[in-house]
C-alpha cells in the first residue's frame, strides 16, 4: 500500500504516452476566439478529459466543502 499511488501514477502517466504516440495524426483545432494547428489528436483529447475534471471538480467544490447544517443544528439543540 505504500507504493499505491506512485505505481498508479506511473501507470497513468505511461499510458497518456502510449496513448499518444497511438494517436500521431495533427488536427486543426478551431476554438471560439484562437485557432491551433499542429496539435496531435491524442493530446486534444487527454486535455479535454482533463480540462472537463478541472470544470467538474470546480463545481462540485461548494457541495464537497458545505457543512452539514442539519448536524450542526441538532448539536446546538441537545447542548441546550
Amino acid at each position: 500500500m505504500k507504493y499505491f499511488y506512485f505505481i498508479l501514477l506511473i501507470l497513468l502517466t505511461s499510458s497518456f504516452f502510449i496513448f499518444t504516440n497511438l494517436n500521431s495524426g495533427t488536427i486543426s483545432l478551431d476554438l471560439f476566439f484562437v485557432r491551433i494547428e499542429g496539435i496531435t489528436l491524442g493530446f486534444s483529447m487527454i486535455f479535454s478529459v482533463l480540462i472537463g475534471a478541472i470544470i467538474s471538480l470546480i463545481l462540485q467544490l461548494p457541495i464537497i466543502l458545505k457543512r452539514n447544517s442539519k448536524g450542526l443544528s441538532n448539536k446546538k439543540d441537545e447542548n441546550s
